[in-house]
C-alpha cells in the first residue's frame, strides 16, 4: 500500500484494495466470503462504468488473488495495462525496506516462516498469476531501493504502453453507417498508432478516374448499368492499397469497407487480412441527423454543422451541401447498411468488438484503443475450402482388404431369413 501511494503521487492514478471493493458490494461483515470474486469484480465493472476514474486511471492493491479470480475479473472486462511483480532476493535482507508500514499483511519476517502449507499455497498463486497475465507483466528487483526509489522507478515503467498481446502491426476494420463517426476515429488512430488511413469511397474515386483497365470497369459500372461495382472489382480497389509498401510497413485502418459480407469474405482471403474488427454501432437518426445538417465550406473545405455557430462570425463562409449528402442518398446509403450489418455480425462472430458510439467522443476512443490493444481472439473468420484429393495421389496397396460396399451394385443382395 506504501508503494501505491509512492504510485498515486507520481501518476495520479487511484488505489483500491480489497476493503475498497467489499465496501462497494455493501456486504455485511457476517456474510460468508468464500466465494465472493464474482461480487467483488462486479464491484469494480460499476466504479468503472460510473466514470469515475476515466480521467486518474486505477491500481489494484494485491488483487486479484488467485487465478480463478483473474479469470472472473477479465471476464468482466477488467484488463490491467500493466501488472507489476516485486521480486525479493532470497536472503531477505532487504524485507524491512519493503514491509515498513504496521498495516502490511506481509510484514512478518519470512526468514522466520516456516515453508508450510501457507506458504506452498501462495506460491502456487503466485505462478497462476503470472500465466494470466504474462502478457503485461513487469518484474521489477526490489534490491536495497527504499519505496520511495522503488515507486519511481515502477512509474517509469509504467509510462511505457504495452501492447499486451496484441500485434505489432494493426490491421484494423472500422465498420459503421455513414456518420457514425468512422472516419474521425480512423484519422485518430492513424495518428495515435502511426497507421495509414484508408476510405474506400475516395479510393474508389481514384481508380474510377484513372486510365486503366481496373477504371474503365468501374466507369462502364457508372455509365452503362448505372450500379456499383460487384464485391470481386471492389476487393482489387482496396487489395491494391492495403498490399503496398507503407500500409504493410506501418499497418492501416480502412473505413467505409467491407459494405457486404461478400467483400467480408474476400477481403479475408488477402494476403494480409485484417487482424481487428470492430462495429461502431450508432442509432440511424443521429446519422442522419448528422448528414442531413452538415455543411461544407466552398472556400476551404471545412467541415460545419447547422447546430453550431462558429461560422456565422465570418462573412467569407460560404456553406453548401456535399453531393453526397442529398437525402436520398443518405437515406440509400443507411438502408443498405441496416440491409447487411447483421450478416457480416454474424459472420465475423466473437472476433469482432462492438462499440457503442453513442457515447461521448473521449469514452468512444478509449474503448476503440482497448479492443485494438487486446491479444488477438482465438477464433477464424477464413472460410476454409473443402480439401479437395487428387485421384492420382492416392497409394493402392495390394494386400489392403477391399471394401465390400463397391460390390453392393453388382452382385446380388444375400437372402435374409427371419427365425420366429
Amino acid at each position: 500500500m506504501a508503494l501505491a501511494k509512492v504510485l498515486q503521487e507520481e501518476l495520479g492514478v487511484q488505489p483500491l484494495t480489497l476493503k475498497d471493493l467489499r465496501q462497494a458490494c455493501s456486504q455485511p461483515n457476517d456474510v460468508c466470503r468464500c466465494e465472493e470474486s464474482e461480487d467483488l469484480a462486479q464491484a469494480m465493472k460499476n466504479i468503472l462504468e460510473s466514470g469515475t476514474l476515466h480521467e486518474c486511471g486505477w491500481i489494484l492493491v494485491d488483487l486479484p488473488r488467485t487465478k480463478k479470480e483473474a479469470r472472473i475479473f477479465q471476464r468482466m472486462g477488467i484488463i490491467p495495462t500493466h501488472v507489476i511483480q516485486l521480486i525479493v532476493s532470497n536472503e531477505y535482507e532487504n524485507w524491512d525496506n519493503i514491509c515498513t508500514d504496521v498495516a502490511c499483511p506481509h510484514a512478518c519476517n519470512p526468514r522466520n516462516t516456516p515453508k508450510g502449507p501457507k506458504l506452498r499455497r501462495y506460491l502456487k498463486n503466485l505462478r497462476e498469476l503470472r500465466e494470466v497475465y504474462k502478457h503485461c507483466l513487469i518484474e521489477v528487483e526490489v534490491g536495497i531501493r527504499s519505496i520511495d526509489e522503488l515507486g519511481k522507478d515502477c512509474a517509469k515503467l509504467a509510462k511505457v504502453k504495452k501492447h499486451c498481446g496484441a500485434p505489432s502491426l494493426f490491421r484494423i476494420l472500422l465498420i459503421g453507417s455513414r456518420g457514425s463517426g468512422c472516419t474521425t476515429l480512423a484519422k485518430y488512430l492513424s495518428e495515435r498508432f502511426n497507421l495509414i488511413h484508408i476510405d474506400y469511397d475516395y479510393i474508389e474515386e481514384q481508380a474510377r478516374l484513372q486510365q486503366n483497365a481496373l477504371g474503365n470497369t468501374l466507369r462502364s459500372f457508372e455509365i452503362k448499368w448505372g450500379e456499383r461495382p460487384k464485391p470481386e472489382i471492389r476487393i482489387q480497389i482496396v487489395e491494391k492499397y492495403i498490399s503496398g509498401y507503407e500500409c504493410i510497413k506501418r499497418g492501416w485502418v480502412l473505413t467505409g469497407f467491407p459494405k457486404t459480407v461478400e467483400d467480408f469474405k474476400l477481403i479475408d482471403l488477402s494476403p494480409t487480412p485484417p487482424n481487428r474488427v470492430i462495429f461502431v454501432e450508432v442509432n440511424g437518426d443521429v446519422c442522419r441527423e448528422r448528414l442531413l445538417n452538415r455543411r461544407y465550406n466552398i472556400v476551404t473545405g471545412s467541415k460545419h454543422h447547422l447546430s453550431s455557430t462558429n461560422y456565422l462570425d465570418n462573412d467569407e463562409c460560404k456553406l453548401g451541401v456535399h453531393p453526397k449528402d442529398f437525402r436520398l442518398i443518405v437515406e440509400r446509403d443507411l438502408q443498405e447498411y441496416e440491409e447487411n450489418v447483421t450478416d457480416m455480425m454474424t459472420y465475423a462472430g466473437d472476433s469482432a468488438v462492438r462499440i457503442d458510439g453513442n457515447e461521448v467522443e473521449r469514452i468512444v476512443r478509449e474503448k476503440v484503443e482497448t479492443a485494438i490493444m487486446r491479444p488477438l481472439p482465438m477464433q477464424s473468420r477464413v472460410p476454409k475450402p473443402l480439401p479437395e484429393i487428387d485421384p492420382m495421389s492416392i497409394e493402392f496397396d495390394p494386400d489392403d482388404e477391399p471394401d465390400p460396399s463397391v460390390f453392393d451394385h453388382i452382385r446380388a443382395p444375400e437372402p435374409k431369413y427371419t427365425f420366429i
